[in-house]
């Protein structure tokens, strides 16, 4: 079996990717990895990089399609190209990809707001065609959150806060915090107009996720499927951020934090019923998710805990980190390497069986 792993820069998850090559060795499953322009629809070969176990290092060889592409792409705020697109969508009908991705933001909302078991947990979200959608729901909130459709890392996450002297924007760039206030409505509608030129954006009601000293929290889960196909949590921790920031991701200043860790600091911010939720949350968003969309090999769930007890779903990613696991589960983290691997082989079995 050849075993692609997808990547937009070789770079990116250099030892992940590196000992899941070897940990493959053990499932007698070779492994190359490749970008998606590398992709020869005309030979029907890649110019991958292959794993090579003597060597102890990647190698470049042309090979063969994969058996089956583990997609680990990243394409920042923007869609791919359409060469990229182009290629991925061919190499989608000639090998099995582990999971097929979700779409936007914005789609996976349209798609889950009406579900009846999980749309009480969605935050009220608009899309953000022209500054006068923003104004409207600025108006209506005096506060929101205007979020990028395909970001990620808390990349691009804007807070508007309307005050006497003006709009409020503020924004977290690595660690920085960093604040800018408009005057004047044709000074914001210009930024705003600048902004949607280059990104599809959407707006949220600000929700007051933080503790009682105002540092943003929330809660990471990474669920996979397993061997027999069914969804399993590997792991869940608090990302506590840096007071008075908006999001608490690890790429703006925030840290990982065991669960058990973080209630005993911060004792209320947790209700039964809110436990009982996320359980339920679940139990039920990884199925309904695939079933709307497509396979799915992988999921990190975002949820929040708002100062009333309401859990909310923040956001939904199928290609997800593994930084929470290293972190506060360091000694399953070598089962990690094998996960895709073993999927794959399922899927393998699964098509054999249905004859394909």
């Amino acid at each position: 079996m050849l075993f692609g792993i997808m990547t937009t820069n070789f770079s990116n998850e250099q030892q992940y990717v590196t000992e899941l090559a070897k940990a493959a060795q053990q499932h007698q499953v070779e492994v190359c990895r490749f970008s998606p322009l590398q992709i020869d629809i005309k030979t029907k070969e890649i110019q991958a990089e292959i794993w090579d176990s003597e060597k102890a290092s990647w190698m470049n060889k042309t090979v063969p399609l994969p058996d089956f592409v583990y997609d680990r792409s990243f394409y920042g705020l923007t869609r791919e190209t359409t060469e990229i697109t182009e290629k991925v969508n061919w190499l989608k009908k000639q090998s099995v990809f582990l999971g097929y991705g979700l779409p936007s933001k914005w789609d996976v909302y349209k798609a889950l707001k009406d579900h009846p078991l999980l749309q009480a947990f969605l935050p009220k979200t608009v899309q953000i065609e022209t500054a006068e959608d923003m104004w409207t729901q600025l108006e209506e909130h005096e506060r929101i959150v205007l979020k990028p459709s395909f970001g990620a890392r808390g990349t691009g996450i804007y807070l508007l806060e309307r005050t006497d002297a003006g709009t409020n924007v503020t924004m977290t760039k690595k660690t920085e915090t960093y604040k800018r206030l408009f005057q004047s409505k044709s000074q914001l509608n210009k930024w705003i107009d600048r902004l949607l030129q280059r990104y599809s954006y959407l707006c949220q009601p600000y929700l007051e996720l933080a503790t009682a000293q105002n540092e943003p929290f929330d809660f990471r889960i990474l669920m996979q499927k397993d061997k027999r196909n069914q969804w399993v949590e590997k792991g869940r921790g608090i990302r506590l951020g840096q007071k008075d920031h908006i999001t608490a991701n690890i790429a703006t200043g925030g840290l990982f934090l065991p669960i058990t860790a973080f209630l005993q600091q911060y004792r209320d911010v947790l209700p039964l019923a809110a436990e009982q939720t996320i359980h339920h949350i679940l139990r039920t968003l990884p199925e309904q998710v695939e079933t709307t969309f497509h396979r799915l090999f992988e999921l990190g769930i975002d949820l929040g805990v708002d100062r009333s007890g309401q859990v909310w779903i923040l956001d939904i990613n199928s290609k997800p980190g593994r930084k929470m696991i290293e972190v506060l589960y360091p000694d399953q983290y070598d089962q990690l390497y094998h996960s895709p691997i073993l999927y794959s082989q399922y899927l393998a079995h699964s098509l054999l069986k249905a004859g394909e």
